[in-house]
């Protein structure tokens, strides 16, 4: 096989898992929306992260399953980041509950700004 065979196989592949999580995501988000929460602010995210203002909850949602968290719960949320040699890099949203001492959750964004983003309009909501 060519090099450009390998390479169209492959990502039919990485396409192929990508649909895959999606629609995996998308039921769990169904059930999560069966179980009456509503989706105020998609803050988007990997794992996804959704907030219900009426509830004052939020969840986190995965291909496998999702989570519901009161807000009341959460201590301290922050953004955290591997520091690289040249630049920082991987920034996340970190979810700390009352008295943990480690993340809770981490959700993941493609940069700095949008995890800043994300964290500013939570904190508008406390």
């Amino acid at each position: 096989m060519t090099p450009f065979q390998w390479f169209l196989i492959a990502f039919v592949i990485i396409l192929s898992l990508g649909y895959w999580n999606w629609q995996k995501t998308d039921q769990q988000l169904k059930q999560l929306q069966a179980t009456g929460f509503t989706i105020s602010e998609d803050l988007k995210g990997s794992p996804r992260l959704l907030l219900d203002l009426k509830r004052r909850e939020i969840a986190v949602v995965g291909p496998t399953n999702y989570e519901i968290i009161s807000l009341s719960a959460l201590e301290k949320l922050e953004v955290i980041y591997d520091s690289g040699t040249e630049v920082d890099q991987n920034y996340r949203l970190a979810l700390y509950r009352t008295g943990d001492k480690q993340p809770y959750k981490e959700i993941a964004y493609s940069d700095e700004w949008m995890a800043e983003k994300q964290l500013k309009k939570i904190h508008s909501f406390l």
